[in-house]
């Protein structure tokens, strides 16, 4: 069954982070920027208002506790919103493209994943196996494995995390993009520091972000290399989250020039 209810909402006028009324719960999209988001909204809130990091179990994160101010994982906007129907809604997206290469990358760097890691705590063995293959295997072969999680890694993700329907429904790219305009804020990581100073005119009081490079699980920035069997098949895999980003890099632009001509 659907989760029709539409989460999330828009704030009509600047609120106060001393002073908000709901709980922010940041859509942790994977390879978008999150870790270093993370880190910057954390440094806003006292520790025992922090939820502990939600690794499959709602229960675990102590959803139902008034005191906790900030919630964030990588949970599906309609998973989280059935918790916290009024919650404050954050996210970022990213370049599909860019953003499928860093997934390798992540999983092909042997250092993301130590043997102490609590992900793999709440892995399968075969979860944790598909890890140490990609670490062996380029990019392309990556793209071109049939492995059922590569696969799930890859297609439409940042769509199937913001729409409240299942892939293949009519209905799944539509609701992904009426959810994302309906967020208290989302940014662009190829806009980071404007998508920080528009999060900044929307709710008061967060600090200018300093947070270490070192401290960011930044990938790194060798090429992107690709057969055209492997770009056809990234492509069709990446269809809706190509125009999913499309829409929201315009309504991104359309809401910081708004931004930008109240504080002139």
């Amino acid at each position: 069954m659907s989760f029709k209810r539409k989460p999330g909402r828009p704030l009509s006028a600047p609120a106060d982070i001393s002073g908000l009324k709901a709980p922010l719960a940041f859509v942790h999209i994977p390879k978008t920027a999150g870790t270093s988001f993370v880190r910057y909204l954390e440094g806003h809130f006292a520790k025992d208002h922090i939820a502990p990091p939600f690794l499959g179990d709602f229960n675990a994160i102590q959803i139902s506790d008034p005191s906790k101010k900030l919630f964030w994982g990588h949970f599906r906007i309609v998973d989280i919103a059935r918790y916290l129907p009024h919650a404050l809604f954050l996210t970022f997206l990213r370049h599909p493209v860019s953003r499928s290469y860093s997934q390798y990358k992540s999983w092909h760097n042997p250092r993301n994943f130590p043997k102490d890691d609590p992900w793999r705590k709440a892995m399968t063995p075969e979860q944790i196996d598909d890890i140490e293959f990609a670490q062996k295997v380029s990019f392309d072969e990556f793209v071109n494995g049939r492995r059922p999680r590569f696969e799930t890694e890859l297609r439409d993700v940042q769509t199937l995390m913001l729409s409240s329907y299942q892939p293949g429904t009519p209905q799944f790219l539509s609701s992904a993009k009426e959810n994302l305009a309906r967020m208290t804020f989302f940014g662009i990581v190829e806009e980071f520091e404007i998508s920080i100073k528009q999060l900044q005119s929307q709710i008061l009081g967060f600090k200018t972000y300093d947070i270490a490079t070192e401290l960011e699980n930044r990938s790194d920035a060798s090429p992107l290399s690709l057969s055209k069997k492997g770009a056809d098949r990234l492509a069709d895999m990446l269809q809706n989250d190509m125009e999913l980003y499309k829409y929201a890099v315009e309504l991104f632009s359309e809401r910081t020039k708004g931004a930008f001509k109240r504080d002139c």
